[in-house]
């Protein structure tokens, strides 16, 4: 029989009416008063009195707990407190307290929580109220408890389970006692159990957070984490086993959708146009079941336009309406989350900036830029995208920004590379012509002028002309080659790699000296010789040397690469900036070209050269020529 309790409850807001309520409606054997304020207990004496605490209603929990426990200091006081602090819960305890019910914003303790209620106070009042035996409290744990639990005997029948687990199979907790593995899987994964539950009672050995696969009776996958371990009667034998088991199917299958996202995408580096790409993103979605439909749109005059579209049955025509927001999101570079409602109301549209401010917006439709190339739209045929999903979609995103960008660079690269062809082609047929149609005549004039009868000083002029015009076409025939690419480079020896350039130019009006020790460069050897043999012949023509008082012209290296420096006049400081200009000469022997071939072959290895006084002489020019680039 049941205890009578007394309880009164101290109200001044009419609030703890619900108290009322639900203890008249779970308890036969209670009484229950109530009084406006802490002032009014002294007329009564209960078992148990219960105080407010609501600051948003101006009620001070704490304050009406002391006045109580000043009136009527024998009696437990329980404080109901609508979402407190943790700091007044603790104060309240320290205050004497026998319990605080704490009641979130949207409980109603008469409606959701009345046996909880009226078992916290009869335990307050010692009137009963805790657990009449370790059965009942198993039995209370097994009904509220939120994990799947199992308790075995040793024949492998179930003996105790939780309501959470006893839902997964459709049954109650009542229908699920005595039931083996054999009823609830098939046979080979229920002899798989079997053996291993047998192998824990007979080692003791448990096992811990371990993750099985099975097929369930619709032939979907599962994965279930379980942790089980022998189960012990009051001798301490053996006589079954307890476990939980935790669905982990959601976890396991997105693990399974970034794998597949992973491994796709590595498709998407290897396409070989824009179209395969937006193919291969609509095979990927198809993969993932959160990513039910796709649409690719790329780039077309100032929009966008679909490409490739896939999914499930009809499920593209959820994009129809939605091309705006396609366009809108190209514009922006923001990705657009469409909510479509059940109704005709107009979709509602928010920025990624803006969802994160509202954590209960619903999209049906993303899209989402990918970079200038275009957009990506996903969207949902049932249900919203969930937050997954959309995760999903932003990684696929930028995947494919990427891979549209390694294929406009190079598509980029081989339209140079097709142009650099063209254009070869053009030296070449160039080069034949200065060969042939200009080198040849060159050598005939240059034969018959000894015989010709003019005089002396006019067939000087006419010689000088006839070798000015050679050197001119050496040097176009060198521009010409100049337009290949610098074939393979090696570590050759500055000193024997001018030497060599020397032999090109020598001359008695100028003398070489190799200071570079044993350096090395690395270069393409025969345009190296033509980069050095292109100096000696402008420190030659513009140093003013005789045979008597010869040009020194010294090779030598510097921190960031190598120097040719001379000792005649050198270059005024106002045309250093002209004289690698193409076509650009101050001398009546000189082409314009010479220095311009010297600019154009360093350039051509990834070099830069520079024009400076000379260091070594009080006269003279100094060029650097600087290998690492800078």
């Amino acid at each position: 029989m049941t205890e009578q309790i007394d309880v009164l409850l101290v109200d001044p807001v009419e609030t703890l009416g619900q108290v009322e309520r639900a203890l008249y409606a779970v308890d036969d054997a209670v009484t229950v008063e109530s009084v406006p304020s802490s002032d009014a207990v002294d007329d009564h004496d209960p078992d148990i009195v219960v105080t407010y605490h609501d600051l948003d209603a101006d009620i001070d929990g704490a304050r009406q707990l002391s006045m109580v426990r000043l009136r009527l200091p024998d009696v437990p006081v329980v404080v109901v407190a609508r979402d407190p602090a943790t700091e007044f819960v603790s104060e309240a305890f320290d205050e004497g307290a026998a319990d605080v019910i704490s009641l979130p914003p949207e409980i109603t303790i008469a409606e959701e929580m009345p046996v909880a209620v009226t078992r916290r106070l009869r335990y307050a009042a010692g009137k009963g109220g805790g657990f009449a035996s370790d059965s009942e409290l198993l039995d209370s744990l097994m009904e509220y408890l939120p994990h799947q639990v199992f308790i075995k005997d040793d024949r492998g029948r179930i003996a105790e389970t939780s309501s959470v687990a006893a839902e997964e199979y459709g049954l109650t907790r009542e229908q699920m006692i005595g039931l083996t593995d054999q009823e609830l899987f098939s046979p080979e994964y229920a002899r798989d159990l079997w053996a291993e539950e047998s192998e824990i009672m007979e080692t003791e050995d448990a096992v811990i957070n371990r993750t099985e696969h099975y097929t369930d009776e619709l032939g979907s996958d599962r994965w279930i984490n379980v942790t089980k371990a022998p189960r012990y009667d009051s001798d301490y034998t053996v006589v079954g086993i307890i476990g939980t088991a935790v669905d982990v199917s959601d976890q396991k299958r997105q693990e399974q959708m970034v794998n597949a996202l992973h491994t796709a995408s590595r498709d998407l580096m290897s396409a070989q146009s824009r179209e395969e790409i937006a193919e291969i993103v609509v095979d990927i979605a198809d993969d993932i079941p959160d990513l039910p439909v796709v649409q690719v749109s790329l780039v077309d005059g100032d929009g966008v336009e679909p490409v490739c579209s896939g999914g499930a049955t009809d499920g593209t025509k959820v994009f129809e309406a939605q091309q705006e927001w396609f366009q809108r999101a190209f514009e922006t570079g923001q990705s657009q989350y469409i909510h479509l409602p059940s109704s005709d109301a107009s979709p509602v549209v928010r920025t990624e900036t803006q969802i994160d401010d509202i954590p209960e917006f619903e999209p049906h439709v993303v899209t989402v830029p990918i970079g200038d190339h275009g957009v990506l739209g996903f969207g949902a045929t049932g249900d919203s995208l969930d937050e997954f999903g959309i995760d999903l979609a932003d990684v696929l995103a930028a995947n494919v920004e990427t891979a549209l960008s390694r294929m406009t660079h190079e598509e980029a690269l081989r339209a140079r590379e097709q142009e650099l062809a063209r254009q070869n082609e053009r030296l070449e047929e160039f080069a034949g012509i200065v060969s042939h149609d200009i080198r040849n005549p060159l050598s005939i004039a240059k034969g018959y002028l000894p015989q010709t009868e003019v005089d002396d000083e006019i067939k000087d002029e006419i010689r000088h002309s006839l070798d000015r015009m050679e050197r001119l076409t050496d040097e176009l025939l060198t521009l010409a080659k100049k337009g290949q690419v610098v074939g393979e480079t090696t570590s050759v020896s500055l000193d024997a790699v001018a030497r060599s350039a020397w032999q090109e130019v020598s001359t008695p009006t100028a003398t070489l000296e190799v200071v570079s020790g044993d350096a090395q460069i690395e270069a393409d050897c025969d345009r190296l010789v033509e980069l050095l043999a292109n100096l000696f012949t402008n420190s030659v023509e513009h140093g003013s040397g005789t045979t008597d008082s010869p040009v020194v012209i010294t090779v030598g290296t510097t921190p960031t690469g190598f120097f040719v420096e001379d000792d005649g006049p050198g270059i005024p400081e106002t045309e250093r900036a002209k004289v690698f200009e193409q076509g650009y000469t101050n001398s009546d022997t000189g082409t314009g070209f010479g220095l311009y071939i010297v600019r154009t072959l360093a350039e051509a290895h990834g070099w830069s050269v520079s024009v400076d006084d000379a260091a070594l002489s009080d006269t003279g020019a100094r060029f650097e020529i600087d290998t690492t680039g800078g």
